[in-house]
């Protein structure tokens, strides 16, 4: 479904009456395939109620996502479902009331499709979800469901999280658009976080228009961006790039040929970080850190109810000092302006890379790597992940990074970069 203000603002609720039942049985065809969404009692009742408040809610002038269903990761509260985080701990000690960014969704006209599937506190778990393009390949993770729900055309907009790679990854693995804004964009209130140093909520949709639709409706003080240049492109030197297997890399490199031929300048850089801090374990020891911090009171009651994964991960976070996670907060700020002031020395206006280092995986253990992915959201960087490619009939997403607070122009940028790979 293409999202423009045409399609979506109707007088008539035509889309609110029209697309409902294409979702029923869109959802009913494929949902027992994919398992994308957290079971619902009842849930073609609720969206019928829904959609006649919504009606009476919205007599005249219709709002920008007026009768569009949105599935929601479950790690976000939503008035009326239980939150569980892909958990077993008990819903009623999870769940709170919605935050400020689902309010603004109902204030949209949003209707919500569901909750969608997530690994256990977004952060490691086996999960039922399935890729729409093979059931026996992986989704990617950790908002498994969100993407798989957009990828088989059950819903036109999904929300997810991302702390090191959970909106990108699924994006890459399931061929669809996955955007994580620059951090602190979105208020996170009303979301089981993860490493509040790093999460941030991202979007998936079908195609970059409705992605920049979708942004711009409901990113704080968005704000258009039009330019005639072409990006000049930044690729990181060194052990960055070995982060992927031999295929991807390759077909990464005829990306870059492409580009060039299309007229886009690229220029490989070396980076203003550390090689042994993006290839160890700094960064997850920043998320476990505070992931002990965040569950401290739940783990406490309910130890015996997490998983295996999620409860060795919040004891190695116990083990994290203070000052060790202090340190590394302090390193983000470091690194974002670092970041910057090695764009402007070399004319960067965008990084790019793979999304992923493989395709998705077969099986539902591996959901992913962060090894493309995880020093962007380190710094607090928006990062976009668009489908132009498959390697053996599976996706493969082409990434590209931009400055922290100019999400606008990664969006803008990245339709055009999107063009002349499709022309390839």
């Amino acid at each position: 479904m293409f999202l423009n203000e045409a399609s979506l603002v109707d007088k008539n609720n035509a889309l609110l009456t029209e697309y409902l039942p294409n979702f029923h049985d869109r959802y009913t065809k494929v949902e027992p395939y994919i398992n994308a969404f957290i079971k619902e009692d009842n849930y073609k009742a609720r969206l019928s109620n829904d959609a006649c408040s919504l009606i009476k809610k919205f007599p005249d002038e219709k709002p920008a996502f007026f009768g569009v269903p949105f599935a929601i990761k479950d790690l976000i509260h939503v008035d009326g479902f239980p939150t569980r985080a892909g958990s077993n701990l008990p819903s009623d000690a999870l769940t709170t009331l919605e935050g400020t960014f689902i309010s603004k969704l109902r204030s949209m006209g949003a209707i919500f499709a569901g909750k969608t599937v997530t690994e256990e506190f977004a952060y490691h778990s086996v999960i039922p979800t399935r890729n729409p393009h093979n059931i026996e390949h992986t989704p990617g993770g950790s908002s498994a469901g969100s993407a798989a729900s957009v990828a088989a055309g059950i819903c036109p907009i999904a929300v997810g999280t991302q702390t090191l790679r959970s909106v990108i990854a699924p994006a890459s693995f399931c061929g669809v658009v996955g955007f994580k804004p620059s951090y602190a964009r979105i208020a996170l209130d009303g979301v089981v976080l993860l490493s509040p140093s790093m999460d941030t909520i991202g979007f998936f949709t079908q195609d970059l228009e409705s992605m920049i639709y979708t942004s711009s409706h409901l990113i704080p003080n968005w704000y258009s961006f039009q330019s005639d240049k072409k990006p000049i492109l930044g690729v990181p030197n060194g052990i960055y790039m070995s982060f992927m297997f031999d295929e991807v890399r390759r077909t990464f490199e005829n990306q870059l040929k492409t580009l060039e031929q299309a007229g886009y300048s690229i220029r490989f850089v070396d980076m203003p970080w550390d090689e042994d801090f993006i290839a160890g374990d700094a960064m997850i020891r920043l998320v476990q850190g505070e992931m002990s911090q965040v569950h401290e009171i739940w783990f406490r009651q309910y130890e015996h109810l997490y998983g295996s994964s999620v409860k060795a991960a919040i004891k190695n976070g116990q083990a994290v000092p203070l000052a060790e996670i202090e340190k590394l907060r302090a390193g983000q700020m470091k690194l974002r302006i670092d970041l910057e002031e090695t764009k402007i020395k070399n004319g960067i206006d965008l990084w790019v890379s793979p999304a992923q280092g493989g395709v998705a995986p077969k099986g539902s253990e591996k959901t992913g790597w962060a090894g493309m992915t995880a020093v962007w959201s380190y710094a607090g960087l928006p990062t976009i992940s668009i489908p132009v490619t498959n390697i053996g009939g599976m996706p493969l997403g082409f990434q590209c990074i931009g400055s922290h607070g100019n999400d606008e122009a990664l969006l803008f940028w990245a339709k055009e970069i999107e063009r002349s790979l499709y022309s390839e």
